[in-house]
C-alpha cells in the first residue's frame, strides 16, 4: 500500500494505491490522522485502491470520524468496481459521501 498525502488549493487529498488491509492499515491511518487539521477539506481518492479489508475500512470511518469532529468535509472519489462492491456491500456507500470521479469530488468540496 502506498499512500501519498497531496495538501494543494484548500484540498488535502489522500491518495491509496494498492491495497488498504490488515497489513497496511496501521501505517495509513497513522499517516492520515496526522495529517487532518481543523476545518479541511479531504478528498479519497480511490483509483487506484485495488481491495479493501474491513481494516482497510476502519480506517476509512476512523479517520472521517475525526475531520467530522474536527468541522472539516470530505468526500470519497474515483472508487475502483471492486471497491465500490466493497464499499456498498458494507454499507459504507450509504453514509459517506462518493463521486464517480475526481473532478466531482473537488467540485462538491468546494460548493
Amino acid at each position: 500500500m502506498k499512500i501519498e498525502i497531496n495538501p494543494k488549493d484548500g484540498i488535502t487529498t489522500f491518495i491509496m494505491e494498492g491495497r488498504l488491509d490488515a497489513v497496511t492499515s496501521d501505517e495509513a491511518e497513522t499517516d492520515m490522522m496526522a495529517a487532518i487539521e481543523e476545518k479541511g477539506r479531504y478528498l479519497y481518492n480511490l483509483a487506484s485502491l485495488e481491495y479493501i479489508s474491513s481494516a482497510g475500512l476502519r480506517v476509512l470511518l476512523a479517520t472521517t470520524k475525526k475531520i467530522q469532529h474536527t468541522g472539516g468535509r470530505f468526500v470519497m472519489c474515483a472508487p475502483t468496481s471492486d471497491v465500490r462492491h466493497i464499499l456498498d456491500m458494507s454499507g459504507f456507500a450509504s453514509i459517506f459521501p462518493i463521486t464517480d470521479t475526481i473532478a466531482e469530488g473537488q467540485q462538491k468540496l468546494l460548493a
